[in-house]
């Protein structure tokens, strides 16, 4: 996994990328394409260093909460998520144990 920011991210897909997913992901499963690229995008994937969400209030601004839900990832658990962030605020507290996503985690 490589490590970059918003302005560090290289955008351009290398010939050497391209012909890989070509070879990896389409030659064998969708007949009748080529390997010539006609278009490509780079898009960033957001994750934690421990790969899990973030849920926790924020640690010095009141009345925030900080929500990563790391990508494509967190979209699966988006229905879940959005339940319990829903019971935290009109509730104060959620019936869903969200301790494994504390902030703590990390030691800051």
């Amino acid at each position: 996994r490589e490590t970059s920011t918003p302005d560090s991210l290289d955008r351009q897909v290398s010939a050497a990328q391209s012909e890989a997913m070509y070879r990896d992901l389409v030659l064998a499963n969708i007949a009748g394409v080529t390997p010539r690229l006609v278009k490509s995008a780079v898009c960033a994937y957001t994750v934690t260093p421990d790969s899990h969400f973030i849920i926790d209030e924020h640690p010095r601004l009141a009345n925030v909460t900080v929500v990563s839900a790391c990508s494509g990832h967190g979209f699966k658990h988006s229905a879940a998520i959005g339940e319990a962030l829903a019971q935290r605020l009109a509730d104060g507290r959620s019936e869903i144990d969200l301790s494994a996503f504390s902030l703590a985690r990390f030691g800051h």
